[in-house]
């Protein structure tokens, strides 16, 4: 068991004074074994503002000391300490947009808030505060997001000895719930009224927009698009790999987004069709995309993507969504159709039938009433 004693450091009151005015901190100083050595060395925490502050603190490390759970104090600040674990764990482990991403966290969102507290005096606290400090400019899947991120560091800091638990593990993230009451899709007369405005006007983006509609791809997975995913023979394309951006600017990546995402799917006929009308046009490019920019031939900007989609969406006065809204439409189209959820899952790529579900939740209904239908039909 430790010996330890309090002091007051730098009073610059009078002597005699029995209630400190001057702000000085209070400072604990004990005694432990170096396990390296076995030889006892002094060690001393402070900067309290009351002497009460300081004995609890000297509580908890005696029985950190008793129970064998005493980490040393370290000046290292969580900013450093999570630096360096992107740039030597994560960017070993992650694709390298996933990387630079992560490392934004620390620099913009976590850094400026909690970046100087040293990493064994950061408390569940300043874990809460952070979150709620976050959640005052961002959406609760953005801050969950970051907070996955602090946790899965901390775990790693206790599992190399720098500190005794992870308090990001005691606070619970935000919510990011999965259900989009907001969610905008288009009917079946909508989509066939946007694809024939479309075709009559330009056969890249009727064919970019017919395989988004009919395949539920990603916006990246069908930029990425190259002539060894097709299987037109079959009516299939292969989703192997995605756009990505880099601080270098784009970039087409060696794999997906998950795993999962790595998939075969089924394509209508008249989109094979469509595909090879218009591979017989498609100018060459180096790349071998199936869709390279109109105007340079290398990979087209999403940004490029965005404005066309608008353009053509005014032109066929069909209600405004996003280009991600396509995946939905596909998605929801297909659930509303009977079509199995475990089909549409494996479709769309998702890792579990539970995100698919979650995410159009809102066509649960009608897949009900029409198992009812089906069941009346049966039985009466």
């Amino acid at each position: 068991m430790a010996t330890g004693s309090f002091r007051r450091r730098g009073c610059k009151c009078p002597k005699g004074t029995k209630r400190c005015t001057c702000g000085a901190k209070w400072y604990y100083r004990y005694d432990i074994i170096d396990p390296a050595t076995g030889k006892r060395k002094q060690k001393e925490v402070g900067g309290f503002q009351t002497l009460r502050e300081a004995e609890e603190a000297a509580k908890r490390i005696q029985y950190e000391l008793q129970t064998g759970t005493y980490v040393e104090p370290t000046k290292t600040t969580v900013e450093s300490y999570l630096l360096e674990y992107v740039d030597t764990v994560l960017k070993n482990e992650v694709a390298q947009n996933t990387y630079e991403q992560r490392r934004a966290y620390i620099l913009n969102h976590i850094a400026p808030r909690i970046g100087k507290i040293t990493l064994t005096s950061l408390s569940p606290q300043h874990v809460q505060k952070l979150y709620s400090e976050l959640l005052e400019q961002y959406s609760p899947g953005h801050v969950q997001n970051i907070g996955n991120l602090l946790t899965k560091a901390l775990n790693q800091a206790v599992r190399w000895g720098l500190i005794a638990r992870n308090p990001a593990a005691l606070v619970k993230k935000p919510h990011k719930s999965r259900k989009n009451p907001n969610m905008k899709v288009w009917t079946i007369e909508e989509q066939k009224q946007f694809l024939t405005c479309v075709e009559q006007d330009n056969p890249f983006y009727f064919t970019l927009f017919l395989l988004a509609l009919t395949s539920g791809m990603r916006e990246g997975e069908l930029l990425a698009l190259t002539d060894d995913c097709l299987d037109l023979k079959n009516d299939r394309v292969v989703v192997k790999r995605t756009l990505v951006r880099l601080s270098r600017g784009l970039h087409i990546g060696d794999k997906p987004k998950t795993e999962s995402s790595i998939r075969t799917i089924q394509i209508p006929k008249k989109t094979t069709q469509a595909l090879r009308r218009w591979l017989l046009m498609r100018p060459p490019n180096s790349h071998g995309l199936i869709f390279p920019s109109p105007k340079t031939g290398e990979i087209l900007h999403p940004n490029s993507l965005h404005k066309a989609f608008d353009k053509y969406i005014k032109m066929a006065g069909v209600p405004r969504i996003n280009f991600h809204g396509l995946r939905h439409t596909f998605a929801t189209t297909l659930l509303a159709n009977n079509v199995n959820p475990k089909i549409v899952q494996e479709m769309l790529g998702h890792a579990s039938i539970k995100t698919t579900m979650d995410t159009y939740a809102h066509v649960l209904p009608i897949m009900h009433k029409s198992a009812a239908d089906k069941l009346e039909a049966v039985l009466f």
